[in-house]
């Protein structure tokens, strides 16, 4: 007989338990490295990647696609776009980008804020 609406809960289905004080200070840390990128701009992005460069455990752990996104005025699609265009992994994390890697995507974001803010029609999408 079978009943609808019930279910089995196996492990895989059991609700996480609530984070740790541990987990929620170190989540907090990362909101405020990514609230200094979406406030100093590509500055703040160059700031955040030397810092991930030289150890910060906080800068390092953030996804590439996140401290993109944390730029004013840059959408998902633009973030997308941008990343493909310096080949770097949406998914990477700030710590694991090369030397190379991290000058090209400040000069990427730069080219892209200069083409936004040149009100070219054409470099909306850019």
């Amino acid at each position: 007989m079978t009943i609808i609406g019930s279910r089995h809960h196996g492990a895989s289905d059991e609700p996480e338990g609530p984070e740790g004080p541990a987990d929620r200070e170190a989540s907090h840390r990362r909101a405020r490295v990514l609230s200094e990128v979406a406030a100093e701009g590509p500055v703040g992005l160059s700031r955040v990647l030397r810092r991930a460069a030289a150890g910060d455990a906080d800068a390092a752990g953030i996804r590439v696609e996140a401290l993109v996104r944390a730029l004013p005025g840059m959408g998902v699609l633009d973030s997308h776009d941008l990343l493909l265009s310096a080949r770097i992994r949406e998914t990477g994390l700030a710590g694991e980008l090369s030397p190379g890697q991290r000058v090209a995507l400040v000069e990427f974001v730069d080219r892209a804020r200069h083409l936004r803010e040149s009100g070219l029609p054409w470099a909306a999408s850019a």
